[in-house]
């Protein structure tokens, strides 16, 4: 199984899902000191906020097909088909594995446009 980290993907009832249950992540307290450092409080609305936004900028398409449902503690998100799911995960995974690259989107995000 390839690592898609911090995402998980499943498909269930026909449905491709993905999720970040961001409170149970290994690395959650990387991940909430560095968007905290940055005045960002880590959860799934702040989550989905940035990830749109990262989107916008890598796989602006991609939007189209993805639906988003974050809560306070996770984020969860129903692609559209397997392929939208698998397109989803690779153009994010690599960019939330790697702390550099995520700093960079978090720097250059609108933050007027940032849910938390």
């Amino acid at each position: 199984m390839t690592n898609f980290a911090p995402f998980e993907i499943y498909e269930n009832g026909g449905t491709f899902r993905i999720k970040a249950e961001i409170e149970r992540l290994p690395e959650y307290l990387e991940y909430m000191e560095l968007f905290a450092s940055h005045d960002y409080e880590p959860n799934g609305y702040c989550w989905e906020s940035h990830i749109i936004q990262t989107l916008e900028k890598e796989n602006p398409d991609l939007l189209n097909h993805i639906e988003f449902d974050p809560e306070a503690g996770g984020f969860y998100a129903v692609a559209d088909s397997k392929q939208s799911q698998l397109d989803f995960v690779n153009t994010l995974s690599p960019i939330f594995q790697d702390r550099s690259k995520l700093e960079k989107y978090i720097r250059s995000a609108d933050r007027s446009r940032i849910d938390d």
